[in-house]
This record gives structure tokens, sequence and C-alpha cells, in this order.
């Protein structure tokens, strides 16, 4: 049985925006238009009313997309201004906005620093010019600079640095390049996750079609491996299975849906997790405008977890944290041992050298990192 419930202490909102798509995006996004924006911004204040009273002091704001920062600095002072006006923020907070290269400049750093946003992330993702641009970015990496180095000179001491590896054509030493470039500037959390060919993506039609060539399993296997030693040897925390942080920088935000708590979803398409109900919203952005017009959620639906499906998914989401899942905080949540409902999957996942048991915790081994997706389709 599940313990009582209390009120999420953290926020995401969704930016739907951005100047294009890039080609492996699957993403609920949307070309930027600046009257359109203008509005969507008026339907999330109303949506934010319709939340304000349901939540906790907020902990943790996770801003993303699309891109937040592609809209104006009065824009983003609007925003801000929305968020403090109908939530209580706690002073430690942790506020995270994200930036595409090339849309950030001086005056939305200084909005943003004054609104008290203290971590940004970047979306990188590569390199090498010729990969951005085979990705459909609209940066180059001299843009990516200029916005990091814009960044630190506003004072910003928290950044995220996005990449992705295994991409087509990409070789190993392109990737240790990019890897070597990003860990020179000293962000704070770099996030190093490899390409997914999701549905509805024209990189997806592309690979379908035979005219995507990704790298073989092994050399991504080889570059994730190079990954976790090359990161960690450099003083980051491999805490979850894409993300690494220096010590005290792991994102507090993400740690919520890891944890499998409860947290408010704002925005065209976002989901959220409230009173035990997972729910998503409308993912078109006028059916959600409209919706807000009439002062209604624009929730499209939902789904209450209970029984074996919650435990399952408090496995799945706890075990891509390195630390994996603290046996004690799943007996007090659920009322008896994980054995209980897992025992024998565990026991083949220990067995197949997949999963270990570190004192208080399961976790995956080195070798069950490689296989994660394998080991969360069992469980699903």
């Amino acid at each position: 049985m599940s313990n009582s419930i209390q009120m999420p202490s953290s926020l995401y909102i969704h930016i739907p925006f951005c100047a294009t798509k890039c080609y492996y995006c699957a993403f609920n996004t949307y070309s930027f238009h600046k009257e359109q924006a203008k509005t969507y911004l008026d339907a999330l204040q109303t949506e934010m009313q319709l939340y304000a009273s349901r939540t906790a002091p907020l902990q943790t704001i996770f801003i993303g997309g699309g891109t937040p920062s592609i809209l104006s600095a009065n824009a983003l002072g609007q925003l801000f201004t929305d968020i403090q006006k109908h939530f209580q923020i706690c002073p430690d907070s942790e506020i995270t906005v994200e930036c595409n290269p090339g849309t950030v400049d001086g005056e939305k750093l200084s909005v943003m620093k004054n609104a008290g946003i203290n971590r940004l992330s970047f979306g990188l993702q590569a390199m090498q010019d010729e990969t951005l641009h085979q990705l459909g970015r609209i940066h180059n990496v001299e843009e990516f600079l200029h916005s990091y180095h814009l960044a630190r000179e506003y004072d910003f001491d928290n950044i995220n640095i996005d990449l992705i590896f295994a991409l087509p054509k990409q070789t190993m030493e392109a990737w240790q390049h990019t890897l070597s470039e990003t860990i020179s500037l000293e962000p704070e959390h770099i996030s190093a996750y490899n390409l997914v060919m999701e549905e509805s993506t024209p990189f997806y039609d592309w690979w379908k079609a035979g005219k995507l060539v990704l790298p073989a399993e092994d050399i991504e296997a080889d570059m994730f491996q190079y990954t976790i030693e090359t990161l960690t040897s450099y003083g980051y925390t491999h805490y979850e299975i894409c993300n690494f942080a220096r010590p005290n920088r792991e994102v507090r935000h993400n740690l919520v849906y890891w944890n499998n708590e409860e947290y408010i979803g704002l925005g065209v398409g976002a989901c959220g997790y409230v009173d035990g109900v997972r729910y998503a919203n409308i993912r078109g952005i006028s059916s959600y405008i409209e919706a807000l017009c009439q002062h209604k959620k624009p929730i499209s639906e939902t789904e209450r977890l209970t029984g074996h499906a919650e435990k399952a998914e408090t496995l799945m989401l706890s075990l891509r944290k390195r630390e994996g899942i603290c046996l004690a905080d799943y007996e007090q949540r659920f009322g008896e041992k994980l054995e209980v409902a897992f025992g024998d999957t565990i026991q083949k996942w220990m067995d197949l050298e997949l999963l270990e048991q570190n004192g208080t915790h399961f976790r995956f081994t080195r070798r069950g990192l490689f296989l994660a997706n394998e080991v969360f389709v069992e469980l699903m």
C-alpha cells in the first residue's frame, strides 16, 4: 500500500516552439510564431492558476521544450513573473531553462539571472559542424561556444551540456573529439545519450528506407563504455544511465522522475503525476489554448497506476539511477519487500549478471547498463 499522497513540489513547463525541428526529434514542438507564442503564454498562465493551490513550495522547476530560449527577453520575463505570481518557490530551489545555442543573448541571460534561474541546459549534441548540419541543428560549434561563454559571463555556475552518440556515420574518433572538447569547457553536468530512432521523425523514415547508416551495435557499446570511463576519470559522477555530474550537481528535477515522485506538468503535450494519477495534456496548440480559454484543464488522458504496475514502474525508474533501487524505500512505499513481487525476475537478472546487490540497493552491473532497455521491456 502506498503512503498518503503529498502535494508535488516540482514543476515542469513545456515551451513547444523551435526555429526548425531537428531530424531525430519526436518531441511535441512547433515552428515559432511571435503572436502564437504570446497567446500560448497567456493560456499557460491560466493553467498555472488551475494548479497553483495543488502544489507545495517548489523545490525544482524545469522549463523545457522545444526551445524556451527562442522566446524574447520580454516574453521570458513575463513567464518567470507568472510562475512567481502563482507558485511559492523555495529559496534553495533548482530552476532550469533549456537553451539552444544561437538563441541566447545578453538581454535574455540578464532576465533569466534576475528572475532566479540558476541552471541552464545547452543542447550541443556534437562538436563537428558537418554533423550538426546532418542532424538538422540550427547552430554551429562557434555559436554554441559563444552562447556557453556568454552564460559564464553572466555568472551562471550550473550548466549542463547535452550530447548524442551513435549518430549516422559517426566514428569513435569523432565522438572522442566531441567528449574531449566538452570536458575542456568544464560544465557542471553532461548528458550523453545514444541516438534512438523515434517513429514520426525524418531520421526514422530515412533509416527504414536504408538511407541512414548507423554505427554497429558493438561500436555504440564501445562509445558508451568510453564515455563512462572518460567522464568518471575527469571527476564526473555517473549517477544515471546517461547523466554525469560534478559533486552535488546532479539534476534534482530529474531525480524526482527517477524516484517516481509526483510533479506538476504544464503546457501543450506536457505530462504530470498528481494524487497518484499520471496525466498527459492535449498535444495540439490550438486545442490546448481553446481548453484554457474555457478555464478547463487541458488534459487528454489519465492513468492511475496501482498494484503491480506501480511497483514495476518504481523499479524501472529507480534502476535508471546508478545507485539503483533502495530496498528500504521500496518497502516503506509498498509495505512489502521488493522480492515479493520481483524475486524470480531479479534472480534471473542476477544470474545473467545484469543486476547486482550493493548493500542496501539493487542496481545494474556495467553489463546491465548496456542492456537496460531489454530489462525495462520485460518489466513493462
